[in-house]
């Protein structure tokens, strides 16, 4: 039970705060002797502040505070830990509340986006993307959440697969377009992956994303449709919440299905 304390003596008394890398040391800590590396993984990509939120009280004859921890990362980070029913953004806030010293009790939870260091040339460049000028055949149309190895990936799943394809020793084509289809009726379709093993071409497709919504599922079964009277015949589907926790798993089964095909 919550009992508010006098403001002179809840300052006097009020329970020292961590040092934000602490806290964060801490819960990072935390996930991976849990056996959350996903988590522990989202959570080292952001930096943390810690400050005094509220009043402080008494619970009893114990005194204790409030505070409010804000996490800021990049893009991929910040729209997963706004997602308050996501596994890994209720397994950070968890570990967050969970380190935090006796006498505290977290108050207030935010989620930023980093502020980016701005180059000289960065309103022509940024300017050149929003037009679509100055790039590649390559995730065209989104600015990419990750770039790795010189490739662009529109989200963290996409990046993990690519990461788990490498690792397998593949050759794999990532977010690249292709011309296809009847003549008279060519059109520009994008795979998620167009991978090869063993000979044979399959493509490997990310579902989830804000890129492949429910209402795009039309669509995308007619773009799997034109990639199958070109030979690919092995065209599958997994969830981006899937490819984020165990894309090797993703990938092992889907080399497995190309290696039948």
């Amino acid at each position: 039970m919550r009992v508010a304390t006098e403001t002179g003596l809840a300052t006097r008394v009020r329970p020292t705060l961590p040092s934000a890398e602490r806290l964060l040391a801490s819960a990072v800590a935390f996930l991976v002797e849990g056996g959350e590396e996903e988590a522990a993984g989202v959570l080292l990509a952001c930096s943390l502040g810690l400050r005094a939120a509220g009043g402080a009280w008494y619970d009893g004859d114990e005194l204790h505070a409030g505070v409010h921890v804000e996490l800021t990362g990049p893009r991929a980070a910040y729209e997963l830990l706004c997602d308050d029913h996501h596994p890994i953004s209720r397994a950070i806030l968890a570990a967050l509340s969970a380190v935090l010293p006796p006498g505290l009790e977290m108050d207030r939870f935010s989620v930023r986006a980093e502020l980016v260091a701005p180059d000289p040339g960065w309103r022509t460049r940024l300017l050149e993307r929003a037009r679509g000028e100055g790039v590649d055949n390559q995730a065209v149309g989104f600015a990419p959440a990750r770039v790795w190895q010189g490739l662009r990936f529109r989200s963290e799943s996409e990046l993990r697969i690519a990461q788990a394809l490498d690792r397998a020793g593949v050759l794999y084509l990532p977010n690249c377009k292709a011309r296809l289809g009847a003549a008279g009726a060519r059109q520009n379709r994008e795979a998620d992956f167009l991978v090869c093993f063993e000979g044979r071409w399959g493509i490997l497709e990310v579902d989830g994303e804000p890129f492949h919504p429910p209402s795009r599922t039309a669509q995308d079964h007619e773009r799997d449709r034109l990639f199958r009277t070109h030979g690919i015949l092995v065209v599958e589907h997994f969830d981006a919440r899937e490819c984020y926790g165990d894309a090797g798993g993703v990938v092992k089964r889907f080399l497995e299905i190309l290696a039948r095909a």
